[in-house]
């Protein structure tokens, strides 16, 4: 896209912090004048200081059960519990952009710019799974990541089942990627045969 040629130099130049070349990113997406290729999250969301209290509740009555482990935890590491008595209103997008070869994190929070991340992806980036730790009974789950430049690494997708059909659905998600970005997935789940066995009845 030869009227990007002069940004994508500078995204190069500026990666991975916050700049102006990232905020002109912002407001091109925000003005819908660029489309980007690929949506990896995208969050529009209100919660009310009624769900707040109600969702801090039922994790707390769920406590004994995992679920309830993991409800409080993504309460907690998604800043839910701040200003619990007002209704916060987040927006989030992590997208991948084809003409910079690049991920974009961002966060609004009640219309304020909270976080902004460009991830540059080169000829060593790849795909690839990690198994991710919650809660204090040693629970872990399936994750899959986009290994960028400078060891730089973003959440591609959270496998939070255990049933195919969600799985294989999940997983279309990462090929997708994969042939969209053109990056290897080089992850091998040997170790969880039931996965493992679900990836190769979608190759």
């Amino acid at each position: 896209m030869d009227e990007f040629a002069e940004l994508e130099i500078e995204l190069m130049q500026e990666q991975n912090s916050y700049s102006p070349s990232l905020q002109y990113i912002l407001d091109l997406l925000g003005s819908d004048e660029l489309e980007v290729d690929f949506v990896i999250k995208q969050v529009d969301e209100e919660l009310t200081s009624k769900q707040k209290w109600g969702w801090l509740a039922l994790g707390v009555v769920l406590t004994p059960l995992v679920i309830g482990f993991m409800l409080l935890w993504i309460l907690i590491a998604s800043g839910a519990l701040k200003n619990i008595n007002s209704t916060t209103h987040t927006v989030i997008g992590i997208y991948y952009l084809r003409f910079c070869h690049s991920i974009l994190e961002y966060e609004y929070v009640d219309g304020r710019l909270t976080e902004a991340k460009l991830t540059t992806l080169n000829d060593n980036s790849f795909v690839d799974h990690t198994w991710v730790s919650y809660g204090d009974n040693g629970g872990q789950y399936l994750a899959y990541e986009i290994n960028g430049e400078g060891h730089e690494k973003v959440r591609l997708i959270d496998v939070l089942t255990g049933k195919k059909e969600q799985f294989q659905e999940l997983y279309q998600k990462v090929k997708d990627f994969c042939e969209i970005s053109g990056l290897e997935n080089v992850s091998s789940i040997k170790r969880h045969k039931k996965y493992a066995r679900w990836v190769t009845e979608m190759s």
